[in-house]
């Protein structure tokens, strides 16, 4: 129960206090704990979802969806995604971006890589809402949850670039046949949804989801030397974010 309250104080911003810190082992089995607050979170956003739906049209449905989704992380997958974005694109080496990343200043390439993908996720969520609110929830709740299995197969198997850090421990713990078994977990998420929409359709988008975070985790393996807390709050953000692009688009050509 410890590590699940590790797990749930890194990735929401609910506020859990220790009386001492937690040690390295119990940081490291946090991570098996990381599907199941994607799922808490996923049946939180559902619900909101399904709510702010009846409360206006689909862009102000939008904008309380996508606020609650930003608060209730305290934006730090967010951040996670502009430093990689300051870090990738403003250095020229590896330890040139590892500083970058480091630094607590949102540079442009930060700036514009975060209101690209806010701008991405509202467009995204109003489309679901206007064609097809019933199966908005659902497309939403999963894309946290599958965000919350795929960021462990970033960290699967690889090393962390820097001496020390936060995110150390979690991501050098992780070994190489775990990403499968967190892979299977995004698989039976999209299993249950593809009971409520279209089979094809679910199965074609958590394939482009996981393409995304294997792309970004090789960007990241040959641009840095390894994964970082900020690869991996990326690496949810662009899960999320492919995933719920990829069903609004198939439910608006279909």
């Amino acid at each position: 129960m410890h590590s699940f309250l590790v797990a749930l104080a890194f990735l929401t911003i609910i506020p859990i206090r220790f009386r001492e810190m937690p040690s390295p082992a119990v940081v490291a089995r946090s991570r098996f704990w990381y599907p199941v607050v994607g799922l808490l979170l996923g049946a939180l956003l559902g619900g909101w979802t399904m709510l702010a739906s009846w409360l206006g049209s689909p862009p102000l449905a939008a904008f309380l969806v996508l606020a609650l989704w930003v608060c209730v992380t305290g934006a730090l997958h967010l951040d996670g995604f502009c430093d990689l974005c300051d870090g990738l694109f403003g250095g020229r080496t590896p330890e040139d971006s590892l500083r970058i990343m480091k630094d607590p200043h949102l540079g442009t390439f930060g700036l514009v890589g975060g209101v690209l993908l806010l701008l991405g996720k509202f467009v995204a969520i109003q489309e679901l809402l206007a064609h097809g609110a019933d199966g908005a929830p659902w497309v939403l709740g999963c894309a946290i949850l599958v965000g919350r299995c795929l960021v462990l197969t970033v960290a699967a198997g690889m090393r962390y670039p820097r001496p020390e850090g936060t995110a150390k421990v979690l991501i050098e713990a992780a070994a190489p046949w775990e990403g499968i078994v967190f892979l299977l977990c995004a698989v039976l998420a999209v299993l249950v949804l593809s009971l409520v929409l279209d089979a094809r359709r679910c199965w074609l988008v958590l394939l482009a989801a996981i393409g995304a975070v294997l792309i970004l985790k090789q960007i990241c393996r040959s641009r840095l030397g390894g994964i970082t807390g900020d690869c991996l709050g990326a690496a949810i953000e662009s899960a999320e974010l492919v995933f719920v692009l990829g069903a609004a688009s198939a439910g608006s050509s279909g």
